[in-house]
C-alpha cells in the first residue's frame, strides 16, 4: 500500500490507549501523521507521537486564529481550513478516526475533501455517547465511511440497531505483541494476581478489591498487584488501608513498559471485574489490558460484560462471573489459587492470541479495510501485513 494515512484522535499519550499508539507508529509507518483534539488532557504524557501532528487546543491558542475569529471567521471554519492544509501538506488519502463520538465532526469535512475514511469504535462511544442527545442520529453520516470497526460483536450488533450498514460494520478486536516465549512460572504465581486498567467505575475497581478481599481471609499468601489510576483510585487506597490489606495489594500508577511486563510474566493470574456505569452507561469493548495477559499465558478471570465473553471462554481460557458478583469471583480467585486450572487456562488463552490477538493479524485486518476498494485484494494485503 502506497497510501498516506491521517490518525484522527482526542488525546496522544494516555498510557492505557496503546492501540491508539500503535495505529499511529506501526500501520503506515513514515507514512503517517496525526491529528489531535487536544495535549493537556491530565491523563496524557505518558508516551508521544514519532511523527508529524496538529495539535488543535495548541493551533486554537495562536495569535493570528484568535485575530482572525475576533475579526468575524468561524472557529469551526478556520479549524476545517487548517486541517485541510495539513492534509494536502502530507499527501493523506485515507484517514483512521478514533472513537465513533469525537470523530463524527469531521466527517462533514472529509466528505467534501473527498478523502475516505474508516472509523474504530471502542466502548464508551459504543455505550455511554449514545446516551447523549442527538448522538444515536449523528451516527447516521458514518454510511459515507469505508468500513465502520468495533472491539467486539457485541457493539457490532449495537451499531447495526442504529441502522447503519451491514456490509460496512466488522470487528477489529485490536492486537497485542505475542511474546516469542511463554513465560516460565513457578507455582508460587498462582498466588499473585494482577490488574491492569484505570481505577473508573466500569473497570469495577471496588468490586475488585472486595473479591481479593474476601478470597484474602481464607488464603494469607495470596497477593494483588493493581496497576492503574483514575477518578476512583483515593477510594482503593481508603479501601485497602481500611480492609488491613496494606503490604497484600501493590496499587500503583505510571509504571514504565519493562515494569509492566515483568508483572504480566511474574503473576500468574489475570483479574478485572468490569461493570456497566449505572450512571453513564459507559462498557468496555473488548479490553486490551486481557488481551495482553493471555498473551503472556495468564489465565483470566472477569466477568459476563459487554464483549469479555467472546475473548475469556468460561472454563476455556479463564473463569468468568456476573457483574457485581464478589462471592463468586472470590470463589475462582479461590479456586485458581489453589489449583493446576490456571496453567491450562493459561495455555489455551496464549494460543486464542496468538491466532486472533496479534498485532500482526490486526495490522492486516487495518490494511485491509484502509485500501481502496479496486486497489488490492483483501488475501493479499492480509498476506503482506503478515509478513511485514
Amino acid at each position: 500500500m502506497n497510501q498516506h494515512l491521517a490518525v484522527f484522535t482526542w488525546q496522544i499519550g494516555t498510557f492505557t490507549e496503546t492501540f491508539v499508539r500503535r495505529h499511529i507508529d506501526d500501520v503506515l509507518p513514515g507514512r503517517t501523521v496525526a491529528i489531535v483534539r487536544n495535549t493537556s488532557h491530565p491523563f496524557g504524557g505518558h508516551w508521544t507521537a514519532d511523527c508529524p501532528v496538529l495539535s488543535l487546543d495548541c493551533w486554537e491558542r495562536r495569535p493570528m486564529v484568535r485575530i482572525l475569529r475576533g475579526l468575524g471567521s468561524s472557529n469551526e471554519w478556520l479549524r476545517s481550513e487548517a486541517i485541510g492544509r495539513f492534509l494536502r501538506r502530507h499527501r493523506v488519502d485515507v484517514v483512521l478516526g478514533e472513537y465513533l463520538d469525537q470523530f463524527v465532526e469531521f466527517v462533514p469535512m472529509l466528505d467534501a475533501l473527498q478523502i475516505p475514511y474508516v472509523v474504530q469504535g471502542h466502548g464508551l462511544d459504543v455505550s455511554a455517547a449514545l446516551r447523549r442527545p442527538g448522538m444515536a442520529e449523528r451516527y447516521a453520516c458514518f454510511k459515507t465511511a469505508r468500513f465502520i470497526l468495533t472491539r467486539c460483536e457485541f457493539h457490532r450488533r449495537r451499531l447495526l440497531e442504529l441502522g447503519l450498514p451491514a456490509e460496512k460494520i466488522a470487528v477489529n478486536p485490536g492486537g497485542v505483541d505475542i511474546p516469542e516465549q511463554m513465560p516460565a512460572r513457578e507455582p508460587q504465581a498462582a498466588k499473585r494476581f494482577l490488574a491492569i486498567g484505570r481505577t473508573v467505575t466500569k473497570k469495577g475497581p471496588m468490586y475488585l478489591l472486595e473479591a481479593f478481599r474476601r478470597c484474602a481471609e481464607q488464603d494469607p499468601d495470596i497477593s494483588l498487584d493493581y496497576v492503574g489510576d483514575g477518578d476512583l483510585y483515593p477510594a482503593a487506597v481508603q479501601f485497602i488501608d481500611a480492609a488491613g490489606l496494606t503490604g497484600r495489594v501493590r496499587l500503583q500508577f505510571g509504571v514504565s513498559e519493562d515494569a509492566k511486563n515483568r508483572l504480566l510474566r511474574d503473576c500468574g493470574i489475570f483479574v478485572q471485574h468490569s461493570v456497566t456505569d449505572p450512571y453513564t452507561g459507559d462498557e468496555e469493548g473488548l479490553p486490551a489490558s486481557i488481551q495482553e495477559a493471555m498473551a503472556h499465558g495468564m489465565a483470566v478471570i472477569s466477568t459476563r460484560h459487554s464483549g469479555i465473553p467472546e475473548m475469556v471462554e468460561h472454563e476455556a481460557t479463564g473463569l468468568l462471573v456476573d457483574e457485581g458478583d464478589t462471592a463468586g469471583m472470590a470463589g475462582a480467585m479461590s479456586r485458581l489459587s489453589q489449583g493446576d486450572d490456571w496453567r491450562r487456562l493459561g495455555v489455551n488463552g496464549r494460543d486464542k492470541a496468538r491466532r486472533l490477538y496479534a498485532w500482526p493479524a490486526e495490522r492486516a485486518r487495518l490494511l485491509h479495510y484502509l485500501a481502496p476498494p479496486d486497489a488490492v485484494g483483501s488475501e493479499t494485503v492480509a498476506a503482506e501485513a503478515l509478513r511485514a
